[in-house]
């Protein structure tokens, strides 16, 4: 039996026969995000619950400001036709946030040739990056993170709205025309908006205040949830210290309208003060508790399992941890000071899991003892453990179909009682592909190749590094110089004993150059257009062998 056919299996079908039990916490919280236009005050509208993020709507005496766009065009063209209910007038302008895909994928349902998109200078490089050399792992973690691939009725939300409403075909992404770095002040239509960055949730996040209106738009550095103070699908430790300083730069504007980009706004200065002020408590007590255990010699481990919120956090129901979670969070902002290690000197090196799973096997007294005391957790309600037994199990014997099934049932279970919408929407989902029923397949070459045309040039040549073969590789040494006709730029790729060097200009003297555009090159790069075919046409020029630029090019993955 081999794990393709663990899905035709009688465990598998009992663990996936029924939806998992509901989380009340998330059912409750779900019903934050029915799909409405809400007023705010006069001029001042949110959409909620079309997409996973709010579109806010400023209407002004000349024309329209909208603060995000959503992650999806068809909810953005569906809220335009609301907000042109409203005010029927042009959109002079678009704000975004921050660069997260829930807030700039609908920016084209707004646009005429006169509209002006405004965001941070960071905003502006995030999207730069967004094309980043691990972009195939954030695409699979990010799907289970959110849950995108999960049959209806598994998370009854996403945590800060209802669903992440990706749409299908090609994305159109709207870069910024004007940013700004630390402040901007615009008047439109009559109507005064003051721009601040406030690293928080992102390093590009910034929040809006119309002091005429004394509406605070609070982006994502508020949401009515424990802060995701890290991203299970795959991020840098959260700039802490910063999100503290914007939270209190918002305290101080004393608004009496705040308007979250997830979720209803909130009205009354008291009240805004209050769900600020607790915000910033809680992140500044767990960043405190674990700066404190770490010098004290404590190690993550210990620290997730000593530190615990107090009740007037852990109670308050606007902080609960539906979207990010406590222990997530300690063990980033142990990361982001003091690195993986830490501070055991037994995990300066450590067994691989392959062996360290056989030595806990051979302690047990075989495989099938270790795996009767793992269906013994499941039954005793000891999830976490019988996960951890099933991994050791098939680090040895990765086609243990029983020792499969023990997890799959094991992070199945995890998922029901779970009540963080990202942390239920990543158990299920892996569950299902390790039961075959969500199998995990490669990005298809148009996407990749949509994704490259879209990429700016000089990410596209440094993401060649980790596509090149090294073990193809590691015997050659050839220097290839690029001549990009239509951009007037030159760069140079060495590949050198298992590694790319990759260089804007020549460092040395190329062993062939070739002459190309910019669209041309990613296609050849990526095997969908023949170098010969180019040449023939008269789109390619090679000064050197073309035999040696077929064997360069074979030597980096699509």
């Amino acid at each position: 039996m081999t794990r393709s056919d663990l899905q035709q299996t009688g465990d598998v079908k009992r663990i996936f026969n029924e939806q998992p039990s509901p989380s009340e916490y998330l059912l409750n919280h779900a019903k934050r995000f029915n799909k409405r236009i809400e007023k705010v005050t006069d001029g001042v509208y949110s959409a909620i619950g079309y997409a996973m993020g709010n579109c806010i709507l400023i209407a002004t005496e000349e024309g329209n400001v909208i603060v995000d766009t959503t992650e999806s065009l068809q909810a953005a063209k569906e809220i335009r036709e609301e907000f042109d209910k409203i005010s029927p007038l042009p959109t002079i302008a678009v704000i975004y946030t921050h660069g997260h895909t829930d807030h700039v994928m609908g920016t084209s349902a707004f646009l005429n040739e006169e509209t002006e998109v405004y965001a941070n200078q960071k905003t502006k490089e995030f999207f730069d990056m967004q094309f980043s050399q691990l972009q195939d792992i954030l695409g699979l973690r990010g799907r289970r993170q959110f849950g995108t691939r999960l049959p209806e009725g598994y998370v009854p939300c996403a945590g800060l709205g209802p669903t992440l409403s990706i749409d299908r075909g090609k994305p159109i992404l709207v870069a910024p025309t004007k940013t700004f770095e630390d402040s901007m002040e615009l008047k439109i239509g009559g109507s005064r908006f003051n721009l601040f960055h406030a690293p928080g949730e992102t390093e590009d996040q910034i929040f809006i205040w119309l002091p005429d209106k004394k509406v605070l738009i609070s982006a994502d550095n508020y949401y009515p949830s424990f802060p995701n103070l890290y991203a299970i699908r795959g991020t840098a430790p959260r700039p802490v210290h910063q999100w503290i300083q914007s939270l209190d730069k918002m305290r101080d504007l004393n608004a009496e309208y705040m308007v979250p980009c997830h979720s209803e706004p909130i009205r009354g200065s008291e009240r805004i003060d209050e769900l600020l002020t607790m915000y910033r408590d809680v992140i500044q007590y767990v960043h405190d508790a674990v700066v404190r255990g770490a010098n004290q010699g404590k190690t993550p481990d210990e620290l997730v399992e000593e530190i615990k919120l107090p009740p007037h956090f852990d109670d308050y129901p606007e902080i609960l941890q539906l979207y990010g979670q406590v222990s997530w969070s300690i063990r980033a902002i142990y990361e982001g000071y003091l690195g993986w290690f830490d501070g055991n000197a037994t995990n300066l090196g450590s067994l691989s899991p392959k062996v360290r799973g056989q030595k806990i096997i051979d302690l047990s007294g075989g495989s099938d003892r270790l795996l009767e005391k793992g269906k013994k957790a499941i039954e005793t309600g000891e999830y976490q453990w019988a996960a951890e037994i099933s991994d050791m199990l098939l680090a040895v014997s990765p086609e243990n179909i029983s020792a499969l099934e023990l997890k799959v049932e094991a992070l199945y279970k995890l998922g029901e009682s779970s009540h963080s919408s990202t942390g239920r929407s990543y158990y299920f989902t892996q569950a299902l592909e390790l039961a075959g029923e969500l199998p995990i397949r490669p990005i298809p070459l148009k996407v990749k190749l949509a994704n490259a045309l879209a990429m700016p040039l000089e990410t596209f040549f440094k993401n060649m590094s980790v596509r090149l073969d090294p073990l193809a590789s590691v015997d050659k040494w050839i220097a290839v110089g690029f001549q990009i006709t239509d951009a007037e730029e030159s760069y140079m790729v060495i590949v050198r004993r298992g590694i790319a060097e990759v260089r804007r200009g020549y460092s040395q003297d190329p062993d062939l150059v070739v002459h190309l555009q910019v669209d041309l090159w990613k296609k050849i790069s990526l095997g969908t257009v023949d170098p010969v075919e180019a040449i023939d046409e008269g789109n390619l020029k090679i000064d050197g062998d073309l035999e040696l630029f077929k064997e360069f090019n074979s030597l980096f993955n699509a």
